[in-house]
């Protein structure tokens, strides 16, 4: 409330300053100097609320930009044998590194792949050979959110191995 009241008083002022300026022809120089101090102080007051009214840690009201996403696409569902796709779909923004594990469950790699995306569409397959193995496993894919490292989101998909 109080924003609001300082943002109407100094824009009548700098109205009422405007308007001395135009009727005096601009030959005063105490309006014109009233004029510019009062632009000054309305400009230096939206800038201050904008950086002061964000909840966040940082003094930035903008969003930031969309993160890398991919979706898991089995196409057999949760059983799968050899030879099998496993299809990942979604948007990467910037390159980003894809990695595909296949473990069983004492958390042997089985399986591990590695592709480097390039920004647009992402539609990669990865075909799943784990040789001999039968039986539950995980599916793990690692993608980068944001391109960087240490960044990193992991999905994880239950599935069995016939």
């Amino acid at each position: 409330m109080k924003r609001t009241i300082l943002f109407l008083s100094l824009g009548v002022a700098f109205v009422a300053a405007s308007l001395w300026v135009v009727l005096s022809g601009g030959r005063s120089a105490r309006a014109v100097r009233a004029k510019f101090r009062l632009g000054g102080a309305i400009l230096t007051l939206v800038g201050m609320t904008s950086l002061a009214s964000c909840e966040n840690t940082f003094t930035t009201c903008y969003d930031p930009a969309p993160g890398n996403h991919v979706n898991v696409n089995q196409e057999n569902g949760t059983v799968m044998t050899n030879g099998d796709a496993i299809l990942l779909t979604g948007y990467c923004y910037n390159t980003c590194t894809v990695r595909v594990k296949v473990c069983d469950a004492q958390k042997n790699v089985l399986q591990s792949e590695e592709r480097i995306i390039e920004p647009g569409e992402l539609s990669v397959e990865f075909v799943l050979n784990v040789g001999e193995y039968k039986g539950e496993a995980k599916l793990y894919v690692e993608y980068n959110v944001y391109g960087g490292e240490g960044s990193n989101i992991t999905h994880e998909v239950d599935i069995v191995i016939e």
